[in-house]
C-alpha cells in the first residue's frame, strides 16, 4: 500500500449484493473502526457493520509498520497499554474499543435497527446451540495453527489428526441442534453472531492449508461425513457481506485473496512438508 494506513469509507451491504456499491456518507454518529486487511479477528466486526448497513469508516493499518496514531490509539485503549497493538479497535461515540467479541456484540447493540434484521440470537434454545457450536469451531484455530508452525512429518500428523477432529466436533454441534434449526446457519436460518465469529477462518483455512499443507478441507469434511459442517460452510462462503469483505480484501491489498492470506501467515511457517507437496515461502 501506498501509506501505512488509509481510510475506506463503508459502502452499503445491499448495494454490495450486487457488487455495484455506491459510496455512502460517513459522517455524524459514525464508528471508526481500525483493522487490518487480512486479520481474520478483525473481519468479525467488520462482518456485522456490512450486515447492519452500519454508518462507518475503516482505517487500514499496516501491523509490519504501525504507525504512530495506531499505536497511541491503541495504549489508550487496551487493558494493557504496554502490549503489542493489535486490531480491531472501534471508536464510536466518545468510546475507544479493542478485543473483537466485544466490539462484535456493541456493533450489533448499537445499530441494529428497529424492525430490521439483528444479528443476535432471537431464540434462547437456538443460542445455546449456536454458541456450542461457535466455541468448537474456534477450538480448530489453535489446531490449524499448529499445523502451520509444525516442523516434522510426526507433527504435522499429529496436528491434522486434531484440527480433523475438531471439524468433527463442530459437525456434531450442529447436529446436536438440528431441533432447534430450520436452516443452515448456527442459530439455524438466522444468520448471527454466532457464524461470524468462527466464519472469517473458512476461506483462511481453505486458501492457507491448501497451500502450505496440501490439505483439502472440503475433501476433509466429506471423507469424515460432516454434512451439516458442510452446509454451514457453503451458507456463510456465500453470505453477501462475505463476499462483500472477501472483494475488498483484494482492493486494500492489491493481491489476490489467495496471496494476501497466503503472504499473510507466511511467518508461522518454517518448514515444508515434502509429502504434501506444497510450497512454503522463505
Amino acid at each position: 500500500m501506498a501509506s501505512d494506513a488509509a481510510t475506506f469509507a463503508h459502502e452499503s451491504s445491499l448495494a454490495a449484493m450486487g457488487f455495484a456499491p455506491t459510496r455512502r456518507d460517513d459522517g455524524a454518529g459514525a464508528a471508526v473502526m481500525t483493522t487490518s486487511a487480512t486479520c481474520p479477528f478483525a473481519h468479525r466486526p467488520w462482518l456485522a457493520l456490512v450486515e447492519l448497513d452500519a454508518p462507518f469508516a475503516l482505517e487500514v493499518e499496516n501491523l509490519e509498520k504501525k504507525s504512530a496514531r495506531f499505536e497511541a490509539l491503541y495504549r489508550r485503549s487496551a487493558p494493557d497499554a504496554s502490549g503489542n497493538p493489535s486490531v480491531p479497535i472501534l471508536e464510536h461515540d466518545g468510546a475507544t474499543m479493542v478485543e473483537s467479541a466485544l466490539v462484535l456484540q456493541y456493533v450489533c447493540a448499537t445499530f441494529e435497527k428497529p424492525g430490521g434484521a439483528s444479528l443476535r440470537p432471537t431464540s434462547a434454545k437456538a443460542a445455546y446451540y449456536g454458541q456450542l457450536f461457535a466455541d468448537n469451531f474456534q477450538a480448530c484455530v489453535p489446531l490449524y495453527f499448529k499445523m502451520l508452525r509444525a516442523t516434522s512429518e510426526d507433527e504435522l500428523r499429529e496436528a491434522t489428526t486434531a484440527f480433523i477432529d475438531g471439524l468433527k466436533k463442530a459437525n456434531r454441534c450442529l447436529e446436536l441442534g438440528v431441533n432447534a434449526r430450520d436452516g443452515p446457519y448456527a442459530c439455524g436460518a438466522q444468520f448471527t453472531t454466532c457464524d461470524i465469529m468462527a466464519m472469517t477462518f473458512v476461506p483462511r483455512f481453505e486458501i492457507v492449508l491448501a497451500h502450505y499443507r496440501g490439505f483439502d478441507v472440503r475433501r476433509a469434511i466429506k471423507e469424515n461425513d460432516c454434512a451439516a459442517l458442510e452446509s454451514w460452510m457453503a451458507a456463510v462462503s456465500t453470505r453477501p457481506s462475505m463476499q462483500y469483505t472477501l472483494a475488498e480484501i483484494e482492493n486494500m491489498t492489491g493481491k489476490t485473496l489467495a496471496n494476501a492470506f497466503i503472504d499473510h501467515f507466511a511467518k508461522f511457517v518454517s518448514w515444508r512438508s515434502e509429502s504434501s507437496g506444497a510450497t512454503v515461502s522463505a
